[in-house]
């Protein structure tokens, strides 16, 4: 019995130096074969990305004022005389002078505002100096100024032909 237990006592040392050696045993590195044909599959994954992204970025629909090429048409700005207002401020010190411009469509637009020119004056005035210095000292007063010709300007033409008005000239005192 005491050889049996010998013989196993063998057994068990055998197996652990097996254990022991296998450990110690160095990874076999990925062979050549596996690692060129990682680095082509990441190369054609990376390819189909890059040319996916570019067909997505480059065809863009066409935009509809491009697929009907049109004359373009330049639009016109007509400079009006100086305006000088006396705004509505206690004791009436303050005073605007303002130099407007309005951008219109085509040069027969141009001439049926000529012709209205008294009549928009006019309009124009009446919004000028129904305002304080407060109500036009900021950005956004001026925008609300601007706004309100706009508005004005198209409903005495009868029609949107005012597109913008510009402040060439806005000198409170």
């Amino acid at each position: 019995m005491a050889e049996k237990q010998d013989e196993g006592k063998k057994d068990n040392k055998k197996n652990k130096d097996k254990e022991n050696t296998k450990e110690a045993e160095p990874k076999k590195p990925l062979s050549i074969i596996t690692v060129i044909i990682a680095a082509v599959v990441l190369l054609i994954v990376i390819s189909i990305i890059t040319l996916a992204t570019v067909i997505f970025l480059t065809n863009k629909p066409i935009p509809k004022e491009e697929a009907n090429p049109k004359k373009e048409e330049t639009t016109v700005l007509i400079p009006l005389r100086d305006f000088v207002v006396n705004l509505v401020d206690y004791g009436g010190r303050r005073y605007l002078k303002v130099s407007v411009a309005l951008e219109v469509n085509s040069e027969k637009d141009k001439k049926e505002i000529e012709e209205r020119e008294p009549m928009l004056r006019n309009y124009i005035i009446n919004i000028l100096s129904n305002n304080s210095f407060n109500d036009i000292k900021t950005i956004e007063g001026k925008n609300n100024l601007r706004k309100a010709i706009l508005v004005k300007c198209n409903f005495v033409l009868k029609s949107e032909k005012v597109l913008n008005v510009y402040f060439n000239d806005f000198i409170i005192q």
